[in-house]
């Protein structure tokens, strides 16, 4: 009785977390469906009652290439994205240090389908020509991570597009510590503490849900 007990523990201890673990190794995770974030609205000019889910509004930036960022550049994509800015001495770099390692995660899987949009609440500092060596600390290509700046205006207005608080008022700039999970209908689809390792995690295993979401096999 004794060495059949053995036996079952041993496959409890060794066999199962291997079994968990080729399973992960395979990226496809159990689907279970992402939340929708923010409120649901009415759809303008439609007779129909019922609402949809919120979508992120347009915005309009430069990267740190020159080149302008919309949401026509995120086209059949999902991304995430946050707020910082260059200068940011504490949370920024810690935030986009986190914000890397899902990103070469992203690169090594080899999805093809995800990129990144880093916001400047500093844009009268953060120029083009600053972005784009603060892109290359993270090692960030040009077509994949995207670090944005633009007016005032544009940045504000992305802040209460993406549902999250940001400051800019005399010298003093501030922006919310979040990643955000954008789908390729512009939804909020996850909101993630950057600064938080256990929420990386959690990032990166729901980008591959989410991506699971658009090639699932059809019932």
């Amino acid at each position: 009785m004794r060495g059949k007990l053995s036996f079952f523990i041993a496959i409890a201890i060794f066999v199962v977390p291997l079994i968990l673990y080729f399973l992960a190794k395979t990226g496809k995770p159990t689907y279970r469906g992402l939340p929708h974030f923010g409120e649901r609205v009415e759809p303008n000019g439609s007779d129909i009652k019922d609402t949809i889910f919120y979508t992120v509004p347009d915005f309009n930036f430069i990267s740190q290439n020159g080149k302008s960022v919309t949401q026509q550049t995120f086209a059949n994509s999902i991304y995430v994205a946050n707020f910082f800015f260059a200068t940011c001495k504490d949370v920024c770099p810690k935030m986009n240090a986190k914000m890397e390692t899902v990103y070469k995660n992203i690169l090594e899987q080899e999805f093809t389908e995800v990129k990144f949009l880093s916001i400047t609440v500093d844009p009268e500092n953060d120029s083009v020509s600053v972005l784009n060596q603060y892109a290359k600390k993270f090692n960030a290509s040009p077509e994949k991570w995207y670090f944005a700046t633009g007016t005032k205006e544009s940045v504000l207005k992305a802040g209460r597009g993406f549902l999250l608080p940001v400051s800019m008022e005399d010298s003093t700039v501030d922006h919310s510590q979040q990643l955000l999970l954008i789908d390729k209908e512009n939804h909020i689809r996850g909101i993630y503490n950057g600064l938080d390792e256990v929420e990386i995690v959690r990032l990166n295993e729901e980008i591959k849900v989410l991506l699971y979401e658009y090639h699932k096999p059809k019932q």
